[in-house]
This record gives structure tokens, C-alpha cells and sequence, in this order.
């Protein structure tokens, strides 16, 4: 008995799946194309699955395919990072860690989070990422991600959440704003309120939605904005308010807004860490969170 498929197998797949043509594909590996469509017939032969089907000049995955891309991704990842681990000196952390966070949290909290962590891991090449909660969850468990910071959803069984704190949803208003000097405001007061929203694309907007839902008030949309900074930007030129976790606000003073305390029920936010379950084998995703366990919490507290 041997072995299906070796490493060589995943990176020409992978490669073909992405350019969408065996000889792109050749032609990026450095290689002849019948060389490729050799190796990827061996490989369907050997896992006895198509894993590609033609349409005109291109190259689409089967379900299979599309079942075995994830798979090859999240393989080759694991392998560089133990590659890195190996070749990195004894008790000194290596290689690469990429870093997905939701836009509201990317203010806040990255910069002092990156500096600490790039000061006691220096042989850790970041990358991060600001993209939403959904994409975030996707690219981790495509092997395109090693770990996420943003709101817990808990709606994959393949990656494990760790909430770090809680925040609560209030309303963010311009200090022109009619209520701008109140200290509360009910939910029930939200009806018929001039709003602005982000896309139902995004996580947040679907749990703000879900709360007036609960509370039983539809507040009037004046417009869907997909960048929180001019959303936040444009709350003083077109007098609405927007329904968000506090924390939206922090290091952003100069926007001269205000978080306006909003009373109702299920207000809270929770916020943690998304990576796949068995990442504890990679050392920069265990680094990461073991620092982003100890600074988050009291970077929200504060």
C-alpha cells in the first residue's frame, strides 16, 4: 500500500484551481504542461475522484474538487508553519501569522495589540487583514487565515471561539444631534428614527437588525454604508444615528460623536477569537492569543 498523493500533488492542484487552465498553471510552476495534466490525472486516478471538469478553455473544480481545494489549502499551510517552527532557534518563535479583523475592531484594538506582539516575537512576519466576519470564518477554515478578531457568531463546528470581553450596542449620534445631550435612550424610541446602516452583508448589521426585531420597532433607513469611517463620517451631515457596539468610537475623538446608552435587552456584544480547532499545533497562532487574552479585555474596559 502506498501513499495517494504527496506534497507535489497539492501545489499543482492548487495551481490549476486557481488559474482555471492547466498551462497557466505550468507557466507559474515553471514547468511543461503536459507535465501538469500528467500529475493531475495521477491524482485522479489515485484518489479514484474528478476532481476537474472542462467548460470551453476552462478549468472548473467538481464538488469534489471544490471539497479537496479546502483541504489542500489548510495542508500546505499547516506544513510551512512546521517548516518555519524547525528551522527557527530553540525557544524563539518563526514564521508567518495572517490576522483577519472585523473594520470596527481594527482601530481600537490593533495597533497597540501589533506592537506588542512584534516586540516579543520579532521572528514573526504579520499580516493583517480587515475584512468581515463571514469572510473571516471562510479564509480560516480554507487554510487562508490562521486566527480572526471579531464578533462570535459560533456558526461554524470547525473553528473554535474564545470570547475575550462583551461590549453593548448603543446609539452613535453627532453632538448636533437632536438627542446628543441625553444620557439614555429606550429602543422603543428607535421607531420611525432617522438611521444609518451598514449592509445586512455584515455581521453587525444583522445583529442590530435581530435587536429591533426583539424590541419590535423599524427604524427609517436614510442610507446603507459599507465603510464604517464615512458611515460614522456622514451621522452630522445627514442627522441620523447609527445603531453600533460602544466600542465603535474609541480612537475616534475626533469625529466629535457620542455613545448614547440604550436601554432595552439583549444589547450585548461578544468579542473574542475565531481560529480552527486544532491550531494549537501553530505557535504564532498560540502566541497571538495568549497575548490577545491578556490586552483585549482591558483594552475595552478602559
Amino acid at each position: 500500500m502506498h501513499d495517494p498523493l504527496d506534497i507535489r500533488h497539492l501545489r499543482y492542484f492548487l495551481a490549476v484551481a486557481e488559474a482555471g487552465s492547466f498551462s497557466r498553471a505550468a507557466d507559474r510552476l515553471g514547468i511543461s504542461q503536459p507535465s501538469v495534466s500528467q500529475q493531475m490525472r495521477d491524482l485522479e486516478a489515485e484518489l479514484r475522484v474528478s476532481l476537474f471538469q472542462r467548460r470551453g478553455k476552462r478549468i472548473l473544480l467538481t464538488p469534489s474538487g471544490q471539497v479537496f481545494q479546502e483541504h489542500a489549502r489548510a495542508i500546505l499551510r499547516q506544513l510551512e508553519h512546521f517548516l518555519e517552527e524547525l528551522a527557527s532557534e530553540p525557544g524563539r518563535s518563526r514564521g508567518a501569522l495572517h490576522l483577519g479583523v472585523v473594520p470596527i475592531l481594527n482601530v481600537p484594538l490593533m495597533p497597540p495589540l501589533l506592537g506588542r506582539f512584534a516586540a516579543a516575537h520579532p521572528g514573526i512576519n504579520l499580516t493583517v487583514e480587515e475584512i468581515s466576519s463571514t469572510e473571516i470564518e471562510t479564509a480560516i477554515e480554507e487554510g487562508r487565515m490562521d486566527v480572526g478578531l471579531g464578533f462570535l457568531t459560533r456558526h461554524s463546528p470547525n473553528l473554535h471561539y474564545e470570547r475575550l470581553c462583551t461590549d453593548q450596542f448603543a446609539l452613535i449620534v453627532s453632538e448636533s444631534h437632536p438627542w446628543a445631550r441625553r444620557r439614555t435612550v429606550q429602543l422603543s424610541e428607535l421607531h420611525q428614527q432617522r438611521l444609518l446602516q451598514l449592509p445586512d452583508s455584515f455581521v453587525m448589521r444583522r445583529m442590530s437588525d435581530e435587536i429591533c426585531r426583539k424590541h419590535k420597532v423599524r427604524p427609517r433607513t436614510v442610507a446603507e454604508i459599507n465603510a464604517i469611517g464615512v458611515l460614522l463620517r456622514s451621522l452630522g451631515p445627514l442627522q441620523a444615528a447609527a445603531l453600533m457596539p460602544s466600542i465603535t468610537l474609541r480612537e475616534r475623538e475626533a469625529l466629535k460623536l457620542k455613545a448614547i446608552r440604550l436601554q432595552g435587552k439583549s444589547l450585548d456584544v461578544e468579542i473574542g477569537l475565531l481560529r480552527l480547532i486544532d491550531s494549537d499545533v501553530n505557535s504564532a497562532v498560540g502566541a497571538f492569543t495568549a497575548l490577545a487574552k491578556t490586552i483585549v479585555p482591558k483594552l475595552i474596559q478602559r
